[in-house]
């Protein structure tokens, strides 16, 4: 029997101090996504420092209000935040990370689209139940798919759709797991996904994920890209992208 169908007896904050509620977030894991998405609103409104977020601010975007979350990295993190984000309003979440590859040919500086997450963290089990796959919006997902595209436009840099595989365990990507999880169609590893997808699923919100590879794991050696241009090219790309998709009509 799955337990956790009860009410619950803590409710995540509202806000008191917003005079109307925001509806449409990026949430972003970097700064360098952070400090471009900063670049592109107008009228950024540095919101207060909290506890469960780097920081967070409110700008403009082709006329549009957006609210940007920077939270800590790992699924217990990232849910804390999305929760109050939702509790103050938050209808619309589009993602931006990054990703290690494990399947041949994804290579640093492409972008993995996920369609499906592989549960290996521990945070989406106290919301759904252990055989839940969890998914994007498709709405949302084909708005940001379409978004994506056009900003790459001719540039060398692959689209890929399939499954990402979420872990709590940052240093325990195993030989036999990438070997494994690639043979099932999943494309890269992170720390986040599967958990936002199913929290923003069991609080019917639109939730969905971008992700620039930043280190290939399939390899006989690990080939680590963080820091290089190819990265830092792909992640302005994709937040760029997010905020387009945010403001689509």
């Amino acid at each position: 029997m799955w337990l956790g169908k009860g009410r619950e007896i803590i409710k995540p904050p509202g806000s008191k101090t917003e005079k109307e509620p925001y509806e449409k977030y990026l949430i972003v894991f970097t700064d360098i996504a952070a400090n471009y998405a900063k670049q592109l609103l107008n009228d950024v409104e540095l919101k207060e420092e909290c506890t469960y977020v780097r920081r967070a601010f409110v700008g403009e975007y082709k006329g549009k209000k957006i609210y940007v979350l920077n939270p800590y990295f790992g699924s217990p993190a990232s849910v804390f935040a999305l929760e109050i984000a939702i509790a103050q309003g938050g209808k619309e979440f589009l993602v931006v990370g990054e990703a290690g590859a494990i399947k041949e040919g994804v290579t640093i500086g492409d972008v993995i689209l996920p369609t499906w997450a592989l549960r290996e963290e521990g945070t989406s089990y106290h919301y759904m139940p252990p055989d839940y796959i969890p998914k994007p919006s498709e709405r949302l997902f084909n708005v940001l798919e379409k978004e994506v595209k056009h900003q790459i436009g001719r540039k060398r840099i692959s689209v890929f759709k399939g499954g990402i595989w979420t872990t709590d365990a940052p240093f325990r990507e195993t030989e036999d797991k990438v070997r494994e999880y690639s043979n099932r169609g999943i494309l890269g590893v992170e720390m986040e996904t599967s958990a936002l997808m199913s929290v923003a699923s069991f609080r019917r919100v639109d939730l969905a994920v971008a992700l620039a590879v930043s280190d290939e794991l399939y390899k006989e050696k690990w080939n680590p890209g963080f820091g290089s241009g190819k990265l830092k090219r792909t992640e302005k790309l994709l937040v760029k992208a997010a905020l387009g998709a945010l403001v689509s009509p």
